[in-house]
């Protein structure tokens, strides 16, 4: 399996349960009360979490493909607000699945070799590495995602497993 191949298998993942509860399928029937709960004033609302994820997976998403950024640099603390003004639910949960797609689709056209080339200016690290930690990260606040519903009591079994 060269590179493509398996950062296209990692893509999957988030539309379809492997090992784990997809993105997709842990914010399946999530309401938007749901959505904006906090255990702790510390802790992240799912809603927060989504946007985190909506920011960074464009951003490197934008540096991917070489258009300008669509978000503005801020701090990762600020990366868990609203920053595209938008407090619909479905429309946040909509714009994290378009570019989710866009990613699946960029990576899809890229040629072998683009994995291989570097992604930053300023240190060797190449595309190839940069986009699996991007799908490590979204897996680990999937993660998240899953506990704050169990945590609420609004996790449904049968969207993946206990």
């Amino acid at each position: 399996m060269n590179a493509k191949e398996l950062l296209l298998n990692q893509l999957d993942a988030f539309q379809n349960n492997h090992w784990f509860v997809s993105l997709e399928n842990s914010l399946v029937g999530l309401t938007d009360e749901q959505a904006a709960w906090k255990e702790t004033q510390e802790s992240n609302s799912i809603r927060e979490i989504v946007n985190h994820l909506i920011y960074w997976n464009q951003r490197y998403l934008d540096r991917f493909t070489g258009a300008s950024p669509s978000t503005a640099k801020a701090e990762n603390d600020q990366t868990f607000e609203d920053m595209n003004g938008e407090w619909d639910w479905k429309k946040t949960v909509d714009r994290l699945k378009e570019v989710m797609a866009q990613w699946r689709n960029a990576i899809e056209e890229s040629e072998e070799e683009r994995f291989d080339e570097g992604a930053y200016e300023d240190r060797h690290e190449e595309w190839g590495s940069v986009i699996a930690n991007l799908t490590i990260h979204t897996a680990y606040h999937t993660g998240q995602i899953l506990y704050a519903r169990k945590k609420q009591g609004s996790w449904n079994v049968e969207n993946g497993v206990h």
